[in-house]
């Protein structure tokens, strides 16, 4: 069976398009994108959902049914029309066959949640019906018959931003949104250490980790390696075992391939 591959955000793909939030968005979402798979294509599409902090929202533009697999549990689930999709703690492949249109909305750790009141680890790996979860009141027909991605997006924007106007950002969650950062592909290297990133933050890391628990359900180190094993794992995909991985937080090699096997159950290679 096809293994699936991760794509990130910077590869260009024939079947997919992305967009950027405005930036009165920019603390909410991450970005908004389409998977898009004509009607003539033969064979199905197979992609890698690494464990991650995110949560997605799915609307269906075509009724075309596609399926995930868990690859730790083995339980496959079939989407069909518009679904809230969780925050990962396991390798799930997502099988798109011909025909399949849907859009988008990444949203930063914990801010879907902040947005419609309720807890992160309530909807990990959930895989559950938009319209039981959310109430879209009318969102999936306005972009079903909007013609084109760009149109899409700005349709979600303004629905976005009359939400946001009614949800304050507190302190803790600013917080964690600065460590986070810290943790992406420009920073993290051997000298971002925890202990490091809360002096410079002004934070004991007691405090840090309160914060991270109530804000996202998970401890800052968790949290660290989730982001630290998907930079690594872009980078190993382009250069291969001999990049330097100490630069990217790792010890070596075999340090990266040991949390590869902890997260997902597989070889850097077989990603």
């Amino acid at each position: 069976m096809n293994k699936g591959r991760v794509i990130y955000e910077d590869e260009a793909e024939p079947h997919f398009r992305l967009a950027y939030p405005s930036p009165a968005l920019t603390v909410f979402v991450d970005y908004y994108f389409e998977v898009n798979q004509p009607a003539t294509l033969s064979n199905p599409l197979y992609l890698n959902g690494l464990p991650n902090l995110s949560n997605l929202l799915c609307i269906s533009l075509n009724p075309q049914k596609w399926l995930s697999i868990n690859q730790k549990t083995g339980a496959i689930k079939t989407g069909h029309g518009s679904r809230l999709l969780g925050n990962l703690t396991d390798l799930h492949t997502s099988i798109y066959p011909a025909g399949v249109h849907e859009f988008y909305v990444k949203f930063k750790p914990g801010m879907l949640g902040k947005l419609f009141h309720f807890q992160t680890q309530e909807i990990e790996n959930a895989h559950a019906d938009l319209s039981i979860s959310i109430h879209p009141d009318g969102l999936e027909e306005q972009l079903q018959t909007a013609p084109v991605f760009h149109e899409r997006v700005r349709l979600m924007e303004t629905r976005l931003l009359k939400r946001i106007q009614r949800v304050e950002v507190n302190y803790k969650l600013k917080i964690v949104q600065a460590v986070l950062q810290k943790f992406g592909p420009k920073t993290a290297n051997r000298d971002q250490h925890l202990s490091k990133i809360c002096r410079e933050l002004g934070v004991s890391y007691p405090s840090l980790h309160r914060y991270f628990n109530e804000t996202l359900g998970y401890s800052p180190k968790y949290c660290q390696k989730l982001v630290r094993f998907k930079n690594a794992l872009q980078l190993y995909q382009r250069y291969g075992s001999r990049y330097p991985f100490e630069e990217v937080g790792y010890t070596d090699f075999s340090h990266f391939s040991k949390d590869a096997r902890q997260l997902t159950q597989r070889s850097p290679s077989e990603l």
